[in-house]
């Protein structure tokens, strides 16, 4: 028989096994348990293994992918192998956890299927169109690769109003020579493809001698004559008949041109400067201490600082040798400095050798003084979405009366004053934002005989039986109201009362006064031509290019 204290020892270690074991027991469960939550699936595992992504041909799929090339591709010019980037792919998969990331063939491959929608609603609008002028240049991407784009300008004569429109035809790859030759057979068959040749009124380009030589054969000529009842309305003399000394002013040596090709104003103006710049010897040196300047700033970190330490983080630009006004924002930079204050940072750095004399100092605000106007004129004939044909007369004028100002002695020996064709006149005539206004005071006649001088050898022509109705009363009307209104607006609400003059305004308002509209659509070219994309191939290339600027198309 047990003695208690041994039965009490022996019930301890028995309740003390128990609960061992169970405490084992128990913990296998629970090692049990988490190995079988281990093997068996989460719910959300379950859905993302079991979640379908859109089928090839489902809208959802197609209209992501579109949108993908239309918005991120070709408005925000980003790459077509984004397509590919994991990064990309893991947002799409927040975006859409059902769409099915494309490859970059494919995405191209929807290229090809863009391209084709834009230029049948432009052969659309253009068939509505009265008369079309074109902007042509040639453009070389980073591989040297040429392309020849042109572009197309028109009003349209809607119900909503007249708006001014204009669209790429074609950006095309132009290999070979460009000789003249060739580039008229490529225009004239972008023509025809658009069918704008029997509309087409003018052509702008530059001055290069290849495109001189390429607009200098007979185009199509402007169609049927006007009805009668416009009679007299685009007679020249009822335009440019002014006395001796105004004719002068407007053209020293009237000559008659085609009226299917016109210069770029903007780029007469820019080898007009140039030439005036290279001529400018006396001023050589302060230019050359306005680029060395910009050049210290651009290269040494130490001379920087200085400067920032002292006229803060304006800075001051680089000039390109063949953008003039490059070289006027550079001289307005460094005028914007303190001239002692300048001289003294450039002493304290080492480089007293580019500090400005008071002479040299005096020549860069003259010639700021002088240039200042150029750089307006230009601007305001580069406008886009605006009528800037009418605004190259007063610029002529305004220009000559600048530079008359500032010599008083001119020279008599002077070339022919560029941009005599009548249309200019016309132009600027029947602008309401300039009207007879840009006929200066000072210069030409008094405002009480404008009117008789502009209609002077129309009085004696032939008048209808209605004289309310005739072009010359039309026109005098118009002279009457306008003051300072925007152009487009004031027609849309007279075009109806003015037929006769509103058909000369379908004709020439929508002419662009410089090549500017094209270059744009080089500019666009290079942002998306960069380095990282030269592989892209001249068709891929050709078509970006054709969708982005036609993206409202």
């Amino acid at each position: 028989m047990d003695k208690p204290g041994r039965r009490h020892t022996s019930r301890q270690t028995r309740n003390r096994q128990s609960r061992w074991s169970m405490g084992k027991t128990g913990h296998n469960r629970q090692a049990g348990s988490k190995n079988a939550d281990s093997s068996q699936p989460q719910i959300s595992q379950f859905i993302t293994s079991n979640k379908q992504h859109y089928s090839t041909s489902h809208p959802q799929q197609n209209a992501i992918t579109r949108s993908i090339l239309l918005d991120l591709v070709i408005d925000c010019n980003l790459p077509l192998s984004i397509i590919e980037h994991p990064s990309f792919r893991r947002f799409m998969s927040v975006v859409d956890t059902r769409y099915n990331p494309v490859s970059r063939r494919t995405l191209t491959s929807k290229l090809d299927g863009v391209v084709p929608e834009k230029p049948a609603k432009l052969k659309n609008s253009l068939a509505n169109a009265e008369n079309v002028s074109v902007t042509v240049d040639i453009w070389s991407d980073r591989k040297m690769r040429g392309f020849l784009g042109v572009a197309a300008h028109w009003l349209d004569n809607g119900e909503g109003g007249i708006v001014l429109k204009s669209a790429l035809l074609a950006c095309n790859r132009f290999s070979g020579s460009h000789t003249g030759e060739r580039i008229c057979e490529e225009f004239e068959q972008i023509c025809e493809e658009y069918q704008i040749k029997r509309k087409l009124l003018h052509i702008i380009r530059d001055n290069a001698a290849n495109m001189r030589k390429a607009f200098s054969t007979s185009f199509p000529q402007h169609g049927d004559q006007e009805d009668d009842e416009d009679e007299g309305v685009e007679d020249d003399n009822l335009w440019t008949d002014l006395p001796v000394e105004d004719q002068e002013r407007v053209d020293l040596f009237l000559q008659a041109k085609s009226q299917t090709r016109q210069q770029c104003f903007a780029h007469t103006l820019q080898l007009v400067v140039g030439d005036g710049l290279k001529d400018t010897k006396i001023a050589n040196a302060a230019l050359a201490k306005a680029c060395k300047l910009s050049n210290l700033l651009h290269s040494s970190t130490s001379f920087k600082d200085i400067f920032e330490r002292e006229f803060g983080q304006s800075g001051i630009p680089s000039s390109v040798v063949t953008r003039w006004n490059s070289t006027l924002r550079q001289l307005k930079a460094v005028l914007k400095c303190d001239a002692t204050k300048l001289t003294a940072i450039l002493q304290e750095s080492g480089h007293k050798e580019t500090a400005f004399t008071l002479r040299e100092w005096s020549q860069i605000q003259e010639l700021v003084r002088v240039l200042e106007p150029f750089a307006e004129a230009t601007d305001l004939t580069q406008g886009e979405k605006v009528v800037t044909i009418s605004a190259v007369v007063p610029c002529v004028l305004s220009l000559n009366h600048h530079l008359e100002n500032l010599k008083e002695n001119s020279s008599s020996d002077c070339q022919p004053l560029p941009f005599s064709d009548p249309l200019y006149l016309k132009a600027a005539m029947l602008d309401p934002s300039f009207g007879s206004m840009w006929v200066m005071h000072d210069v030409l006649v008094p405002d009480n005989t404008k009117e008789e001088v502009l209609f002077a050898s129309y009085q004696n022509k032939r008048q209808k039986k209605d004289s309310a109705s005739t072009p010359h009363m039309q026109l005098t009307h118009f002279l009457d109201i306008c003051s300072g209104q925007d152009c487009l607006h004031l027609w849309t609400l007279n075009r109806h009362t003015l037929p006769s003059v509103f058909k000369v305004v379908v004709r020439l308002l929508h002419i662009p006064a410089s090549s500017a509209p094209v270059e744009r659509v080089f500019s666009h070219g290079g942002v998306i031509m960069r380095p990282h994309r030269s592989q892209l191939s001249a068709k891929v290339l050709t078509s970006l290019i054709f969708c982005k600027c036609n993206g409202h198309w």
